[in-house]
């Protein structure tokens, strides 16, 4: 086994080996009553308090006495004193016994947090008689109409860990889909920036020659086309598979396939609106290249705007979305880091699987200097979406990082550290083609010899989508960080109280 393939087997193995303990993006600060509170009164309302703002629409919380059966509570709101806190006001009459306290909600981003905890009322304790006002909660979310009172039914309600954005067919699923969407982009950029540099220096050209270059370019742009289609085909594949996940996550087994709470999930939360968005993104796109593989060229404009519709999507059901500071800044550096990836990925595979072949597909005597063309037009290409991954890359992590020793002191760092070894790989493979190999090009070894190299790029980078899959489950360092220092300040008042 070769020192390469040994360096990524080991990456990939990290990866998978990473704790993936609280993975849930919106996290528990505290709560009142708090977890394993012994209480003189019985509480009039459970309050919950998270590290970022929980979609309101698909929060619920569920109350059990002491003998298992369910207390009345009021449809949640949100606190008046802030947007990350939900209230239910309690409208069941409560008694002495310890009491379980089960909860769901999602962050913006979609990722669904649950728990549960115990509190325990003590004998002679003042009665709460049902109470028909919501104190502390107001009636809605932003926007939103005011949520069923049981979203879910109580019996049926996920508890656990149970399925979530850090499973592993969650993983493969965002997986799927990055991969499609980096080809869809790779095959736009491909088409304008590859295609377009040697179509102009083709203007230059005349004769028998500039005839056969021109066929190239046509097969190339038409195959691309193609490819472009089945990778939008794959995008909406996987964004299927996607909502029946996420359905899965928010609704558990039971409910996952239940219309109403489907059709809640999409229509009133961020995750919903983003997943609506790719859908409308699937649809523009599959148009264009549709268009574009009947050789009609105004289709790959609108494959073009398919292809930013779609850069978008993961914005808005990753960190980007709950960033709790700069979010317009996050979702655009997201927006535009996607799409530098893919520029330069995708790209990479339509290099080799649509223009060097279509290069050596020409006569002998010419293939070597149309695959040298080829590489040459996308060098610069390269280098643009590259730079352009790499500085909003920077932006990412130092807002969600917060310090650097988060980069070993937390699982998001930690993953980002794997995510930034094998890109690392891939920089320097493709500085062993830019540097030793495409000096040589202009025969077929040298095609040969390009192919190779830039295949085994290629390789690495479908690990970076692996790793990436793998990192937007993991709650970021500065979510981390907050949950710790509220816990840290949550006890401390706790002790005093009882020393009091």
């Amino acid at each position: 086994m070769s020192t390469r393939k040994a360096v990524i087997i080991a990456l990939a193995a990290f990866v998978l080996a990473i704790p993936s303990v609280a993975d849930a993006h919106a996290m528990l600060k505290r709560s009142l009553p708090a977890s394993g509170a012994h209480l003189g009164a019985a509480p009039r309302e459970i309050r919950l308090d998270f590290t970022e703002e929980p979609e309101l629409s698909v929060s619920r919380i569920d109350l059990r006495g002491p003998d298992g059966s369910v207390v009345r509570l009021a449809p949640l709101g949100v606190a008046t004193d802030s947007r990350r806190s939900i209230v239910a006001t309690i409208r069941g009459a409560l008694g002495a016994g310890t009491y379980t306290v089960t909860w769901l909600v999602a962050g913006t981003d979609g990722h669904a947090s649950r728990g549960r905890f115990v509190f325990t009322i003590a004998p002679g304790a003042a009665d709460v008689a049902a109470t028909g006002g919501e104190a502390g909660a107001s009636a809605s979310a932003p926007g939103q109409a005011q949520p069923p009172a049981s979203h879910h039914n109580a019996v049926s309600m996920p508890e656990g860990e149970g399925f979530g954005a850090d499973s592993a067919a969650y993983v493969a699923i965002r997986w799927l889909l990055y991969t499609g969407l980096f080809i869809v982009i790779g095959a736009v950029a491909f088409r304008y920036a590859v295609l377009g540099v040697l179509a102009r220096r083709e203007q230059h050209l005349e004769g028998r020659k500039a005839h056969a270059e021109s066929s190239m370019l046509t097969s190339a742009r038409d195959r691309a086309a193609v490819l472009g289609l089945w990778a939008t085909a794959t995008v909406a594949a996987a964004a299927v598979l996607r909502l029946i996940a996420q359905s899965y996550a928010m609704h558990g087994s039971e409910d996952a396939w239940n219309a109403t709470f489907v059709s809640t999930m999409v229509a009133r939360t961020v995750w919903g609106w983003g997943w609506l968005l790719q859908a409308a993104g699937v649809a523009v796109a599959a148009t264009g290249f549709s268009i574009a593989r009947r050789g009609a060229r105004s289709g790959w404009a609108v494959a073009a705007l398919g292809a930013l519709i779609l850069a978008l999507t993961p914005a808005l059901s990753g960190h980007a979305a709950s960033a709790p500071r700069f979010t317009p800044f996050a979702v655009l550096a997201d927006w535009l880091h996607v799409i530098g990836a893919g520029g330069w990925l995708g790209s990479l595979l339509m290099l080799l699987v649509v223009g060097i072949p279509a290069a050596l597909r020409l006569e002998e005597a010419a293939r070597g200097r149309a695959v040298a063309d080829f590489v040459n037009a996308f060098s610069p290409t390269a280098l643009v979406f590259a730079g352009l991954a790499a500085s909003t890359g920077v932006f990412a992590a130092w807002l969600h990082l917060g310090t650097i020793p988060a980069l070993w002191q937390t699982a998001y760092g930690r993953t980002l550290l794997v995510k930034l070894g094998v890109l690392s790989l891939v920089a320097g493979t493709g500085a062993y083609n830019w540097l030793r190999v495409k000096p040589s090009l202009g025969d077929i070894e040298g095609a040969v010899r390009i192919r190779r190299s830039a295949t085994v790029e290629l390789a690495v980078g479908v690990l970076v989508l692996v790793v990436t899959a793998v990192l937007v489950a993991k709650p970021t360092a500065v979510d981390v960080a907050a949950m710790t220092t509220t816990a840290a300040t949550s006890s401390a008042h706790q002790t005093s109280e009882l020393t009091r």
